[in-house]
C-alpha cells in the first residue's frame, strides 16, 4: 500500500512542479506497488521501481530532446521586445538607425530600409547582439 501512496504523492508534487520526470517515477512506483501486491516480495518491487524509473527517464529524455524547439526559436518566443514599436531618432548610415525604445537610445538595423524611406517608426522583429532588428513602417 505504501507504494501507491508514494506514487500518488509524487504525482501530486509533479502537478505543482511541472516536470515529466516526477510523473515517470510516480508511474514506476505504481508499477512497483502492483508487483508488491501480486508477489509480496519487497526486493522485487524495489528492483521493478528502479528499472521502470531508469527506462522511463531514458525515454522521457529522448522524447524531450526530439520535440524541443531550437534554442534561438525558443528565445525569440520568450523575448518580450519582439513586436514592440520604436521611434526613429535619426538615420545613421545605410540601413542603420538610432531609435528610441523604453526611454533610451538604441542602435537598430532596418530589414526593409530601401522600401521605407522617411519612416518615423518601426517594429522590433529580432536582435543581433545589442542591435535591434526592425521593420520600418
Amino acid at each position: 500500500m505504501i507504494w501507491f501512496i508514494l506514487a500518488a504523492a509524487l504525482l501530486i508534487l509533479e502537478l505543482f512542479i511541472g516536470t515529466i520526470y516526477l510523473m515517470v517515477v510516480s508511474a514506476a512506483l505504481f508499477g512497483a506497488g502492483l508487483v508488491a501486491w501480486f508477489t509480496a516480495d519487497t526486493v522485487t518491487a524495489i528492483l521493478t521501481a528502479a528499472v521502470l524509473s531508469a527506462l522511463g527517464i531514458w525515454w522521457a529524455r529522448g522524447w524531450i530532446r526530439k520535440h524541443r524547439k531550437p534554442e534561438d526559436i525558443e528565445n525569440l518566443a520568450n523575448d518580450l521586445d519582439i513586436g514592440q514599436t520604436v521611434q526613429i531618432a535619426r538615420h545613421l548610415h545605410t540601413d542603420f538607425y538610432e531609435v528610441v525604445y523604453r526611454g533610451t537610445h538604441w542602435q537598430a538595423q532596418a530589414l526593409n530600409a530601401s522600401s521605407a524611406t522617411g519612416a518615423q517608426s518601426g517594429v522590433i522583429t529580432g536582435k543581433n547582439g545589442n542591435i535591434l532588428l526592425i521593420h520600418l513602417h
